[in-house]
């Protein structure tokens, strides 16, 4: 028999449902069922009939009512206990409970994180419900009873929805949240949570329109507003803020290196570990003090990857390279760059300070059930930062030192294996065969290695490739109390014997390229940069590695790709040093650093053509390079390759010095600018600018304090781009380097568009053009052309513009890149524009932005969308318009342009304006005018204020005639017609204030970003 409350009550029995008559019958069933298997006392049951207000006759009519029910199946159930009855049924065999029992196990699969099945455990518990609570019932006891469970109900709708949208099912939330909101129509969190649904499901309208819903409702039953949490989710999602945003699932991923297949023992550190993770909270464990080879990664890595299960929203891993020799520690920044890349964080949204770049870490693994492995750590300063916020997380760090600046620290000192563990390490590498006739010599084996992992495993491993030895011939090698100091005794307590015991036995062309690994500075190697080491072909190089990684000297991380631990690496750099004439490591190191400038150069002749190439041909010619034929495959190879590149450059410069140092780090420092790193292709042009020396030709040191002056421009730092471009031309002009000097005039040209000198811009771009036309250098004319066209538009010279563009004539068609082509196109469409010649503009846009798409030139893609956005605005197609924005917002949220993307938002304001949706555009105006306030670009900041005093004066704000002073300033400042254009502030017509819906837009249309 089942009791149900959850809705009109309803017994059923069998295949049937029982027929309770009368309301004093069901008030009574009503008040037994929510007491299933506890006595309900007579008094009880008159109050719940009779709201307090009994007649004399009460109690006997209730027992009258009794008695009816006990000739219904019902009375199978019922019995008289003492001064009541009881309804002897399980609780699951009323709703009420089964529901409950669903709340109670989605609420331990949410604790142990596993929240699939929290989510499909609350929707089965919410299907029980078949209406309001005990619909029909009746009477104060059952109201209040109704009350609680709607309650519960509710409480169970809220974490059904938070744990679906954690689940990123945001379209589902949406749907099912509306008719919720109806039921429980003043709910504040649930309001929240219906809002965040629909502006991640792609329809921010709906959820403007639903705040302004319930805002409505709350201050016409309450007559208040909305609390403060639901007020700033509201803004938040007018402004886009990104913080909104789902997290993806690029964080479920596991970045664990691989497991160690023959790890043994260490049962008592294994158990330990995880009593501490058990425990909860932050937990931070450290392996210190151990010998070298002692296993510290080894341990951190195999617990990690049996806690693995505990923490389903990621394993992550990363070397911050603490001891390593010849190469600096990371620094916290840098760590949280690699770690926050790891975890899907685009570049656009990685802060540059270090404070900053740890909240947003923080804040990606905020509620996450993440495995962080902190391998070879400095000291507690570079860890800090990294450490997780969430007691949910645990973390485990291994270093050379104690940390004691952790104070939270739990600290496991790792000591050499115990003997039982020793030998079963031993006999997991070599096989239990070969070491059951010999369990002597076994133990004297892992004696002679000192107990010591690692040496344990060469040793072993050497005995499992001579199948034709016995364990005692290993013992009687080791014996010899010279060769075990020279193979297991070091200065480096032993690990480096440990290391020479496996290098020994390779043959000649394995230890030679093991040695030459040494000179590598990067923090892996490919095969082709090992073949440029050696002198190989590809092939031979990559049948070296393989060999070498068979031997545990090389870890195959990647596929083609191979790091060396650190401390294998100090063996490798000892022996090269040791064993390699200086001739042949200079000879091997000038090899590496001519592969990749002959790499760089074939990348970066594809990626920007127009860039002058300075300075020899390298010597060395590889005989095999990595496929870079389109962009795509430059921004994967340089972005594999990133760590290397910045090591290499550096190593060139020093290597160098004096002998076109400079040459490398140039190339680097224009494809990291390419692949839109823009602050580490700073660092690099500087160490470009700084290899060049009193022997550096002029014309290079001009090209160097340009690309430095290019790249202060490019990051809004413009009084430092012009410091560094006043140095540049006086060089060029010095040395009568007119192609410097032309390219000082285009950057100053440049330069002088960015801080609104638009007239200077068109004359230096014209001196410019004209000796690149004297050149014939169609490329760099068409570079010209841009700025000069760029110019008079905003000078409102609109068809001199178009006229410049005629009278240079240059083929288009014949250009090797996409680049001047689509940007030449865009300047048309943007003067035509400017003429109001929609069809003309809107046609060479789609042209520029389809150049730009074949190229993979995602930059200039974005520059030319919005563009594209604005003139399809000025003809009348918000739609369009909106659409080609958005298009370009998203390009620029992963490669981050503060020129761009304050246009960028400028447009959108400006769409948003035209169908009256002023509260949206008014935040894109505002985050226009953040961006305007870190760089010197002044026509977008006062395009943003004169956007800003128009959406303040529709909407009846005050504010707008500050913001319309500050926009005629500057539009006087710099000399454009936009000045006489901008209307007088004046009291908002009412019919604009009344406005709160875009109007060319469907309800459903997202209108934010």
């Amino acid at each position: 028999m089942e009791f149900g409350i959850l809705g009109p009550l309803e017994v059923r029995h069998g295949d049937g449902q029982v027929t309770i008559g009368g309301t004093k019958q069901r008030r009574v069933v009503a008040t037994l069922a929510l007491n299933a298997g506890r006595v309900v006392t007579l008094g009880q049951l008159v109050d719940a009939v009779w709201d307090g207000e009994p007649p004399v006759t009460a109690r006997k009519q209730v027992q009258n009512a009794v008695s009816a029910l006990r000739r219904t199946p019902v009375g199978a159930a019922l019995a008289a206990v003492g001064p009541g009855y009881v309804l002897r049924v399980p609780v699951e065999q009323v709703d009420a409970g089964r529901f409950e029992r669903c709340l109670a196990e989605a609420h331990a699969a949410r604790a142990r994180h596993d929240l699939t099945r929290a989510a499909e455990t609350l929707r089965a518990g919410l299907a029980i419900w078949r209406g309001p609570a005990l619909a029909g019932v009746g009477g104060r006891t059952a109201l209040t009873a109704a009350g609680q469970l709607e309650e519960r109900r509710l409480s169970a709708v809220i974490a059904w929805a938070e744990i679906s949208l954690e689940l990123g099912s945001h379209g589902v939330v949406a749907d099912e949240l509306s008719a919720e909101l109806d039921r429980y129509p003043l709910c504040e969190p649930l309001a929240g949570l219906l809002m965040l649904a629909l502006y991640r499901a792609g329809r921010a309208a709906e959820s403007l329109v639903c705040y302004q819903r319930i805002r409505h409702t709350i201050a016409e039953d309450l007559g208040v507003d909305p609390g403060p949490e639901l007020q700033s989710q509201y803004h938040r999602i007018l402004a886009a803020d990104p913080a909104l945003h789902h997290r993806s699932e690029a964080l479920q991923r596991n970045y664990l290196p691989r497991d160690i297949g023959h790890f043994t023992g260490r049962l008592a550190e294994l158990d330990r570990l995880m009593s501490i993770v058990d425990s909860g909270g932050v937990t931070v464990i450290q392996a210190i003090d151990g010998m070298s080879g002692v296993g510290k990664t080894a341990i951190a890595v195999h617990a990690a990857h049996r806690f693995a299960g505990r923490f389903a929203d990621g394993q992550l891993f990363i070397d911050l390279h603490g001891h390593t020799a010849g190469r600096d520690p990371l620094t916290a920044e840098e760590a949280l760059d690699v770690l926050l890349r790891a975890v899907g964080v685009p570049d656009a949204r990685i802060p540059k300070s270090l404070d900053e770049r740890a909240a947003v870490w923080r804040g990606e693994l905020a509620g996450r059930r993440v495995l962080l492995v902190l391998d070879n750590a400095l000291n507690s300063a570079q860890v800090g930062p990294l450490l997780p916020g969430s007691a949910s997380c645990a973390v485990m760090i291994t270093s050379r030192r104690r940390l004691t600046g952790l104070n939270s620290a739990e600290v496991l000192s790792l000591d050499t294996l115990p003997p039982d563990d020793a030998v079963a390490l031993f006999r997991a590498v070599v096989g239990p065969d070969r070491c059951e006739a010999e369990p002597a010599a076994v133990v004297e084996v892992v004696k002679l290695c000192g107990h010591l992992p690692l040496a344990i495993s060469i040793a072993a491993a050497r005995l499992r490739t001579r199948p034709q030895w016995t364990v005692f011939d290993l013992v009687e090698r080791l014996a010899d109390d010279h060769r075990r100091t020279r193979l297991l005794q070091s200065e480096d307590r032993g690990v480096t014997a440990a290391f020479s015991l496996s290098y020994q036995h390779l043959v000649d062309a394995e230890q030679r390229m093991f040695r030459l690994l040494g000179v590598h500075p990067g923090s892996d190697v490919d095969v082709f940069a090992a073949a440029a080491l050696a002198g190989l072909t590809v092939d031979e190089a990559e049948n070296l590695l393989d060999a070498l990684c068979d031997m545990h000297l090389l870890i195959p991380h990647l596929p083609g790709r191979y790091r060396l631990h650190d401390l294998v690496r100090d063996f490798a750099r000892a022996s090269v040093e040791a064993e390699e004439p200086a001739s042949e490591r200079s000879a091997a190191l000038d090899q590496l650093l001519d592969y990749y400038l002959h790499v760089t150069q074939i990348a970066t002749e594809l990626d920007a053509p127009g860039r002058p190439t300075l300075g020899a041909s390298p010597r060395y010619r590889p005989t095999a390079v990595p496929r870079l034929t389109k962009t795509s495959e430059i921004r994967s190879w340089v972005n594999a390759e990133y760590a290397n590149l910045l090591a290499v450059a550096r190593l060139a410069a020093q290597h160098r010095a004096g002998e076109g140092g400079w040459q490398l780090p140039r190339n680097v420092g224009s494809l990291l600018y390419e692949n839109g790193q823009l602050s580490a292709s700073l660092e690099v042009f500087r160490i470009a600018l700084a290899a060049c020396g009193p022997e550096t030709p002029p014309v290079v040191k001009s090209a160097c304090l340009l690309d430095v002056s290019m790249m202060h421009k490019v990051l809004g730092q413009y009084r430092l781009a012009l410091d560094y471009l006043n140095q540049g031309t006086a060089n060029a002009a010095h040395s009568g380097d007119r192609d410097g000097i032309a390219r000082s005039l285009i950057h100053k040209a440049d330069l002088s568009y960015l801080i609104g000198s638009f007239t200077d811009a068109v004359t230096y771009a014209t001196r410019g053009f004209e000796i690149y036309h004297d050149q014939a250098d169609l490329w760099r004319e068409a570079a010209a052309l841009t700025v000069i066209m760029d110019a008079l538009s905003r000078l409102g010279r609109h068809r001199e513009a178009i006229d410049a563009a005629d009278r240079a004539a240059l083929p288009l068609d014949g250009f090797a890149n996409l680049r001047q082509a689509s940007a030449v196109l865009s300047r048309r469409g943007t003067a035509h524009s400017g003429l109001g010649e929609h069809d003309s503009a809107i046609r060479l846009l789609h042209q520029s932005v389809d150049l730009a798409r074949q190229g993979e030139d995602r930059r200039f893609e974005a520059d030319y969308l919005h563009r594209l956005a604005e003139a399809t605005r000025r003809s009348g197609q918000p739609h369009e318009a909106l659409k080609h924005a958005r298009e370009a917002l998203a390009i620029l949220h992963d490669i981050a342009d503060p020129v761009d993307l304050a246009e960028t938002h400028n447009v959108l304001g400006a769409i948003h304006s035209d169908i009256h949706d002023y509260e949206v555009s008014l935040a894109h105006y505002r985050q226009s005018l953040e961006i305007t306030a870190t760089v010197e670009y002044r026509v977008a900041k006062a395009h943003a204020h004169s956007g800003i005093s128009r959406c303040l004066t529709a909407l009846g704000h005050p504010g707008a005639q500050t913001h319309r002073q500050q926009a005629l300033a500057i539009y006087a400042e710099i000399g454009v017609p936009e000045a006489d254009s901008l209307p007088e502030v004046g009291p908002a017509r009412p019919e604009e204030r009344r406005r709160r819906r875009p109007r060319h837009l469907h309800p459903h249309d997202d209108v934010g970003t």
